[in-house]
């Protein structure tokens, strides 16, 4: 991979704010890392590991994605999402709660399944799984909460390696794995690591986005497997630099691949 670090560090080199990033070949186990350890706020990358605790919870027989959830007007709360736009008293399964929470980012949906599952599930889970930087602090839209420090936050490595076991489920059965990529394939926010690919790629992510904050992670499926990306961006003078270079580096995956099946070797 030593021509697309090339051309990836292009990219970097004119970007002036900070980033962490994950590229994994999950067929060959070449990888590339740029400051994947750091921590940055998750913004609703967050919600990954929040439908992964409702899967492992499902499949343990805890809950039925399945049960019916009301959403009430003191659920329903701004920013992203479709939920809060409708009158109260709509009901929806757990399932359905999920998928709205990935491809459209419903913020109402998220803190509904926050509630069902318990922050601490969330984040017990996680460290069980081995992510270090990836902690739950609070709600969707609680920015009094986020004004006393109490920030959910998460590095690339961590979930690179989340969704390594979406991808190859080791502590769930592979169904509730096929389930949560079928979901993250369906993501309606589209401006970011798939914004140059042609329409017919397959990619399985979930992007998220705050002031001054661009991330985006997930699966890739390219002619020679998947690869799993993960980009976290922040100290963005405007949120466009940040969407760029994530739609840059997808672009420069894509091509780097497809070149890589004309020419069958690594160099350009």
């Amino acid at each position: 991979m030593e021509g697309l670090q090339k051309k990836i560090n292009k990219l970097l080199a004119s970007f002036s704010g900070r980033w962490g990033m994950v590229i994994a070949n999950q067929t060959s186990g070449e990888k590339l890392e740029h400051h994947s350890q750091l921590s940055f706020a998750a913004a609703s990358m967050i919600k990954v590991p929040i439908m992964y605790e409702i899967m492992r919870q499902a499949s343990a027989g805890k809950l039925s994605l399945d049960e019916s959830l009301m959403v009430t007007s003191d659920d329903q709360i701004g920013g992203a999402g479709i939920l809060t736009e409708l009158l109260p008293g709509l009901k929806l399964t757990v399932r359905e709660l999920v998928t709205l929470m990935i491809i459209l980012s419903d913020n109402t949906a998220t803190n509904m399944l926050i509630n069902l599952v318990g922050m601490n599930s969330v984040n017990s889970t996680m460290v069980t799984l081995g992510l270090q930087a990836t902690v739950l602090r609070r709600q969707m839209m609680d920015f009094e909460a986020a004004l006393r420090g109490e920030e959910n936050t998460t590095s690339a490595a961590d979930l690179a390696l989340l969704f390594s076991h979406i991808y190859k489920p080791q502590d769930i059965p592979q169904e509730y794995g096929v389930l949560m990529l079928d979901i993250l394939r369906r993501q309606q926010v589209r401006d970011k690591l798939p914004f140059y690919l042609p329409e017919e790629t397959i990619i399985a992510h979930k992007t998220g986005t705050l002031p001054g904050v661009e991330h985006d992670g997930g699966i890739l499926f390219l002619p020679d497997g998947p690869y799993i990306i993960c980009i976290l961006t922040d100290g963005l003078a405007v949120n466009y630099q940040g969407l760029q270079l994530v739609a840059l580096i997808g672009k420069t995956i894509y091509e780097y691949v497809a070149h890589k099946e004309v020419r069958h070797d690594d160099t350009f």
